[in-house]
């Protein structure tokens, strides 16, 4: 790997380290001082992730490809309520409880394709999400703020996180377009329907409204920042995936996991008993296991397609051969 290419991954890593943390800060900071509503700020966030990936489509990071809008409308609602649900979790729960809740995908997303797809998984990696569950329940427990609506939110949100998860990517093989191209239908799609319902559900002008009539400025400004931010993590993914590989991701998706909890904590004083630490270390722990035994797996996985297949290869070869020789 060239200097360059360490320097690309470098930043890529950082941008999206230091943009996957903040963002979930400056929502935070949103909700608790300018009392923003849920729905209009992920609206908000929709629209600048859609034009953010038209500009990088004019700038050829990826290509536009046309694919039936109508196949993408359950798949955009379903990225609405996710988003939106993990956004009410936020607004509801502190940092590290809301982290925790969000932990919960990774067996929704297990039990949802050994049901559905019939993904099976090893003793190995279905040991290692034990930990995550029970840090979830004892930092429930004993979390200082805990909010039974809050904790409603969070499930609800991690149950069709998993579902939209899987998902996607059964539609990505379907449609054979990456991530990107996939968001550029979903961004406008949900954004359109957040403006249909945002009227039955929230306030647009008031003291809480969308619209408030003194909201100011540098608010506005926040606001968009934290868009854009949105945008940043979306885009950086897609980046250190293409650049490096799943496994780097995961690794970093963990330590962003407990650097998030202890930024928020600090920032928001949200005051931590000794169980809540241990509960958030042992989910960390569990998450982190996850990580090495399924891309191990993933991994000896696609050895494994490889060499049937070139051994498929070399078969026919042989028979073409054998073929020719019995022609001659």
């Amino acid at each position: 790997m060239s200097l360059m290419e360490k320097l690309n991954v470098a930043a890529s890593l950082s941008l999206n380290f230091f943009t996957s943390i903040a963002i979930i800060q400056i929502n935070k900071y949103i909700y608790i001082n300018y009392k923003f509503p849920n729905m209009g700020l992920t609206c908000i966030h929709f629209i600048i992730t859609f034009f953010g990936l038209i500009l990088c489509s004019l700038v050829g990071i990826f290509k536009i490809e046309k694919i039936p809008v109508f196949k993408m409308i359950p798949m955009s609602v379903s990225f609405c309520g996710f988003v939106a649900l993990t956004n009410y979790s936020l607004e509801f729960n502190s940092i590290g409880t809301y982290q925790c809740l969000k932990s919960l995908t990774t067996p929704g997303v297990m039990i949802i394709s050994y049901y559905f797809y019939n993904h099976q998984y090893s003793n190995n990696v279905i040991l290692s999400v034990v930990p995550v569950l029970i840090g979830v329940v004892f930092n429930s427990i004993y979390d200082l703020k805990f909010s039974l609506i809050g904790f409603v939110f969070g499930l609800s949100a991690a149950a069709i996180t998993s579902l939209y998860q899987v998902w996607i990517g059964e539609k990505q093989k379907e449609l054979k377009i990456n991530a990107l191209q996939l968001l550029t239908y979903q961004a406008p799609l949900s954004a359109l329907t957040l403006m249909l319902i945002i009227p039955f559900f929230e306030p647009l002008d008031g003291p809480t409204g969308i619209f408030k009539p003194d909201r100011s400025s540098y608010e506005w400004f926040v606001i968009i920042m934290s868009g854009v931010i949105a945008f940043g993590v979306n885009i950086t993914i897609y980046w250190i995936i293409g650049i490096t590989s799943a496994l780097t991701y995961n690794m970093s998706g963990n330590l962003k996991f407990i650097t998030t909890i202890v930024v928020g904590s600090i920032l928001f004083k949200d005051p931590m008993k000794m169980q809540q630490i241990v509960s958030i270390v042992m989910v960390t722990i569990g998450l982190v296991v996850y990580s090495y035994f399924r891309l191990k797996e993933t991994s000896n996985e696609n050895k494994k397609v490889s060499l049937e297949s070139q051994k498929s290869i070399e078969n026919e070869s042989l028979i073409q051969e054998s073929n020719k020789q019995s022609n001659s």
